[in-house]
Formats: C-alpha cells, sequence, structure tokens
C-alpha cells in the first residue's frame, strides 16, 4: 500500500514539474515576444531620438554616446541569445558565412580607414545589427516574423499621428505640410510605415488563406492597420518608399506566379535554380537599375524636382570618390568624414553637410570597395538560391525575397544598410530566412533549397 503511495506521489510529482516546465516555456516565450518588439520599434530610431531631443541640445557629443548606449544595450539580449541558441557549421558555410566576412571586412576596414574612429564605432553598430538579423531568423517562423515586425512598426507610428494632431515642434514640415511625426524627417518616417502595411498585408494573406479560429476578427484588424500605415505614408509623402513598395508588390507578383506554376508543372530543382531564380535575378536588377537611374525622369513628371543637393549629384560626388580607392575603399562609412575625400572641391562640405551618400550602395563602395561591395551581393544572391524551396511551401513565402528586395530598393535612395536600423535586420532576416512552418504546403515539398 504504501509503494502505491509513493509511486503515485512520484508521478503526481512528476506532472507538477512538467507543468511548470510548460508554462515557463510559455511564459519566455511571451517574454521573448515583448523583447523583440521593443527592440525593433527601437531600432526604428524615431522613438530614442525623441527621448533624448531635448538633451541633445545641451549636449550633442554627450547625447550621441548616450543614444550609441541605448542601442547597444537593446541589442545586447538578442546577441547573446543567438549565441546561446548556436549557428551550425553547415550554415556557416553558406551565405550567412559571406554575410559574416562582409561585416568582418568592414570591421577590419578600420585598419586603413582615413577615419578609423568613426569606422570602429560604425562598424561595430553593423556588426551587432546584423547578429539581431540573425538572432530574428534563426528564432522564430515567419508568421511570427511578420507579426512581430507588424507590431513593433506601429508604436511609433500611433505617437507620429498623435504628435501630428497635437502640433508638437517638427512634426510637420513647414514648407510643403509633409509629415514626419517623431522621426524628425519624412524619409524616416515611412520606412516604418512601409514595413507595417506589407507586414500587415502579408498576415492578411495568411489568415485569408488559413482561416484560423477568429478570423474574420483577425482580417478586420489587419485591413485597419494597413489603411493607417498607409495613410500615414501618404502623408510623408516619401517616393522612395512608394518606389520600394512597387518592387516588393512586383517581386511578390512574380513568385505567385511560379507558386502557381509549380503546383501544375511540378519544376524540378534544377530548373528553379537555373532558369526561373536567374531570371529573377536579371529582372529585378534591370527593375532597380532602372528605377535608379530614370528617377529624375519619373520624379519630374509628378512635379518633383532634383536640385543641386539633390542625390544625383550626392552619388555622382560619391563614385568620384570611390574610383580614388575602387578596391579596399575608405574605411566603413569613413569617407564623407575626412577631408581628404572633399580634395579640390572643399565648398562641398559646407553645401551638403552630409556624413553618408543617401545610397547604400554608395555606402558600401566607399566603405569597402569592390572586396566589400561583392561579398554582400554573393551572399544576398546565395541566400535566395537557399530559400527556392522555402518560397514554394509556405503559405506568404514570397516574403523572403520581396521583403530583401524592398530594403535593397530602398537603399538605393537611403543609407539603410547601417548599424542600429531596423532595415538591416529585415534585410539579414529576410537572406536568412525562418524556422520552418509546420503548417507548411506540403505539396510542395518537393522542392529542397539550393
Amino acid at each position: 500500500m504504501s509503494q502505491e503511495v509513493t509511486n503515485n506521489r512520484s508521478e503526481i510529482d512528476s506532472l507538477v514539474m512538467q507543468s511548470l516546465q510548460i508554462n515557463s516555456a510559455r511564459l519566455w516565450h511571451w517574454l521573448e515576444y515583448v523583447y523583440v518588439v521593443t527592440l525593433l520599434g527601437t531600432l526604428t530610431q524615431g522613438p530614442v531620438n525623441k527621448i533624448w531631443e531635448g538633451s541633445s541640445q545641451v549636449d550633442p557629443r554627450a547625447i550621441e554616446i548616450t543614444k550609441f548606449a541605448t542601442y547597444i544595450l537593446i541589442q545586447a539580449p538578442a546577441v547573446f541569445l543567438l549565441v546561446r541558441r548556436g549557428i551550425s557549421k553547415n550554415l556557416l558555410k553558406g551565405p550567412i558565412g559571406l554575410l559574416l566576412l562582409f561585416v568582418s571586412w568592414m570591421l577590419f576596414s578600420t585598419l586603413w580607414a582615413t577615419s578609423s574612429s568613426n569606422t570602429v564605432f560604425e562598424s561595430v553598430t553593423l556588426v551587432l545589427t546584423c547578429a539581431v538579423g540573425l538572432y530574428v531568423a534563426r528564432s522564430f517562423r515567419l508568421i511570427e516574423q511578420l507579426t512581430l515586425f507588424c507590431i513593433a512598426m506601429q508604436p511609433g507610428l500611433i505617437f507620429s499621428w498623435f504628435a501630428v494632431h497635437q502640433n508638437w515642434s517638427g512634426s510637420v514640415q513647414p514648407e510643403d505640410g509633409k509629415w514626419v511625426g517623431i522621426y524628425f524627417n519624412r524619409n524616416s518616417l515611412a520606412p516604418p510605415a512601409a514595413l507595417g502595411l506589407l507586414a500587415a498585408a502579408a498576415l492578411l494573406w495568411v489568415v485569408l488563406v488559413r482561416r484560423p479560429k477568429w478570423w474574420i476578427a483577425f482580417a478586420l484588424a489587419l485591413i485597419v492597420v494597413t489603411l493607417f500605415d498607409s495613410y500615414l505614408l501618404v502623408r510623408s509623402g516619401s517616393s522612395t518608399s512608394l518606389g520600394a513598395i512597387i518592387v516588393f508588390g512586383l517581386v511578390w507578383l512574380f513568385w505567385t506566379v511560379i507558386r502557381w506554376w509549380q503546383r501544375r508543372k511540378n519544376i524540378s530543382p534544377r530548373q528553379m535554380l537555373r532558369v526561373v531564380y536567374t531570371s529573377f535575378l536579371f529582372g529585378t536588377v534591370m527593375l532597380t537599375w532602372f528605377g535608379f537611374q530614370f528617377q529624375s525622369v519619373l520624379l519630374n513628371r509628378l512635379g518633383r524636382k532634383i536640385d543641386f543637393n539633390g542625390r544625383e549629384v550626392l552619388w555622382s560626388f560619391s563614385w568620384s570618390g570611390f574610383k580614388d580607392k575602387p578596391i579596399i575603399g575608405w574605411g566603413w562609412m569613413s569617407a564623407w568624414r575626412t577631408q581628404q575625400f572633399f580634395h579640390d572641391r572643399e565648398f562641398w562640405w559646407a553645401l551638403t553637410n552630409n556624413y553618408w551618400s543617401h545610397s547604400a550602395m554608395m555606402d558600401v563602395l566607399l566603405g569597402g570597395g569592390i572586396i566589400g561591395a561583392t561579398l554582400l551581393v554573393v551572399a544576398i544572391i546565395w541566400s535566395g538560391a537557399r530559400q527556392l524551396g522555402s518560397v514554394c511551401s509556405e503559405i506568404s513565402g514570397q516574403w523572403a525575397f520581396a521583403a530583401t528586395w524592398f530594403v535593397i530598393a530602398a537603399s538605393t535612395q537611403e543609407s539603410f544598410i547601417i548599424g542600429n536600423h531596423f532595415m538591416l535586420v529585415l534585410l539579414v532576416s529576410s537572406m536568412i530566412g525562418y524556422q520552418p512552418d509546420e503548417n507548411a504546403d506540403v505539396s510542395t515539398k518537393t522542392i529542397s533549397p539550393a
């Protein structure tokens, strides 16, 4: 009798321990969700800049250090979790390894940088934020990533809407009435709004396909978010984000057609890689190049002109600087901090007062030369080849390619490949992918990643 009682108690204790472990795991998972939403929202930079706005007017240099410390502290747990979960050797042999070589090259460029103090600062943050992107890719399924990105964008956008309606100082550009919100620049407000609406639209796609419990309520909520974010995007008047959204839509459409074609023709992995993926790369590169080259014509047709201080002139100047040091570059984000960069055109410094090229492509070429640019380009191409299976097997699997090229398209106009910025997190997480979804469409799992 006593033996039976002892066995029953052991079983009860075991069940209690299992229950506690399950509840603890669920609590930790929800805490991690909250952390990631806070992390991504912070890396939109608007909230941090707004918090320290008043203090920066008193001591700008001290506040820059404070902002740096803020970004370091918010990203440090993600790096710790990434190290704890680890990256397999097989992954390091692929595009992740090349991406790590890219950021290592930019960090290594401190040795020859013309402004080494700035390069070490910028390259450390580049490494840190790339690690955050790897953490997001290694930790969450696609549906989780979409949800986290969507939710994380909303607080800053809501506060921006509130700032405009409460007439906060600097929330609206006085010369044209374009909305700025808490982001100090309309081209900084637009990317969170663009990503918010794209993530919400992708989630809406998932909800309509899967139709889970309460799917109508979820769909209505996502429609509201999409409309709200679209409204803020339009009021910002940013052409860059609108152009990037067009690229996103075209890429999404392309892979939607391929998914439909795959279900009917059963395209082989070799055809996917050699024919479909090659055609996709050629088309997206040409589309991005066309938009980059002929944006002045398009903007003029819309009644907007590029003046002497416009981006085309900055890019021309950056290109001439790249030709001075084409192989290894000036050091990451170093050129525009170097008087030598301006040589016989010193008046540019007073006219532009810029510290970057307003194009991440130019920043990469200037900072790391052909070597740095090649590492990044090959990493992007290789990462796409690795995801040819999931793009056809996951609901909303088009996201990985569409989001990657959304960032690339936007980065032709702005310096988004930079540390402490959520767009770099989006780029890296989209390149690397996501944890497999148990609800993936098994009918197309015959396609394996390249």
